[in-house]
């Protein structure tokens, strides 16, 4: 009877410990590894504001992809820091390039913003075929968490 109870006691804990790796593995190494593969600093993003609707909501989850100023083009959606405003990132479509800068605007937004020089450039949406990769929801659990 000892014997029974210590063997689920320690399958218990081989389960549990098993699930807190996995966490961990969630938490602190896909980052890590799409980082390296998606060549950018930071993969993941939250759509925090609906200023892409229809093309990204507010929850959606996106992947980010680092691109070079001469590779980026008029209607890429792409990420840069945004520290005036306090939000630390904006999503938002390129309208405009030129050799200093570019500029942005949200989709569901009728004025542009103002000229985003190339050094604030985090990288742009990965798209799936012809539409940007979001996983619904999904940011909201992370906007949550931070």
């Amino acid at each position: 009877m000892i014997k029974l109870m210590k063997k689920d006691s320690l399958k218990k804990f081989s389960e549990s410990l098993l699930y807190i790796l996995i966490v961990i593995g969630f938490v602190f190494l896909i980052p890590k590894a799409l980082s390296f593969v998606l060549k950018t600093p930071y993969p993941i993003a939250a759509i925090s504001s609906s200023s892409m609707w229809p093309t990204l909501k507010a929850g959606d989850l996106i992947l980010i992809e680092g691109v070079k100023k001469e590779n980026l083009k008029i209607g890429d959606i792409v990420v840069y820091q945004n520290m005036k405003q306090g939000k630390g990132f904006t999503v938002h479509r390129v309208i405009k390039i030129n050799d200093q800068n570019f500029i942005t605007r949200g989709d569901a937004n009728t004025v542009s913003d103002k000229p985003v020089k190339y050094n604030k450039l985090i990288g742009r949406v990965v798209h799936l075929g012809n539409h940007p990769f979001r996983i619904p929801y999904l940011g909201r659990i992370t906007m949550l968490i931070h």
